[in-house]
């Protein structure tokens, strides 16, 4: 089993940071849409006048946009550096990928 290095968990952290922001930065440039904010404000009255006590409609919006844009943008920044590295490394700040390893392989 190889043990992850200082170095591998600084990239992994770099790589997901720069990911998780662009995904932040999208869902609120979303969430400023007039017609989609009018949309929301609907539902959520909806859901308040059935009495249900739940989380807002934006809150739910924004999480599964923020997660759909931080899969999106981590494969397109890894297609694009399949072709051009230079691409990945400044879309993800490191062009190093993760490398796993079975925890039980069989030697």
């Amino acid at each position: 089993m190889t043990t992850q290095t200082k170095t591998d968990r600084k990239n992994q952290d770099r790589r997901t940071i720069m990911a998780a922001l662009i995904a932040v930065l999208v869902a609120r440039l979303v969430a400023q849409i007039p017609a989609l904010a009018a949309a929301l404000a609907w539902v959520d009255g909806v859901i308040a006048e059935a009495g249900i006590v739940s989380v807002p409609a934006l809150a739910l919006l924004q999480a599964i946009v923020i997660a759909l844009v931080i899969l999106a943008y981590q494969r397109l920044a890894q297609w694009l550096g399949d072709r051009w590295p230079a691409v990945e490394r400044i879309m993800l700040g490191s062009d190093a990928r993760p490398h796993y390893v079975p925890r039980y392989a069989a030697d």
